[in-house]
């Protein structure tokens, strides 16, 4: 799905804590990994805007870093993250900027959640 232009909308409230990665209730959430939700706000797979929740104190599954193949841009909403390889943690309207394999996390969502703006852009169109 390419961008399309839009209107402001009111976001759908996100799933609620515990509830489980299959459940029909969701949509237009999906899950992306436990305790990890998205909504999908324009483009597609492979270039996106997304809205990110993490539930409260959630450990993301992986324990090394991530790194991903594309551009990152991701602006804290509500709650925050910490990483915990920096052992480091932000909150509401922290910015990140990540070029293809910077390592970043993993991470542990704070006690009320971390709800953030997250936008995919493949490598190839670097502005």
């Amino acid at each position: 799905m390419p961008f399309h232009q839009q209107e402001f909308t009111t976001r759908p409230p996100h799933p609620p804590a515990g509830t489980p990665p299959d459940s029909r209730t969701t949509h237009p959430w999906y899950n992306v990994g436990p305790g990890i939700w998205e909504l999908l706000l324009n483009g597609d797979a492979e270039h996106k805007s997304v809205l990110q929740w993490w539930e409260p104190n959630n450990i993301s599954t992986q324990i090394e870093p991530i790194t991903h193949t594309y551009i990152e841009e991701v602006c804290f909403i509500e709650g925050g993250l910490e990483d915990l390889s920096l052992k480091q943690a932000w909150g509401v309207g922290a910015y990140a900027y990540r070029e293809p394999g910077m390592k970043h996390g993993p991470y542990r969502a704070s006690a009320e959640g971390c709800l953030q703006f997250v936008k995919v852009v493949p490598p190839s169109l670097r502005a």
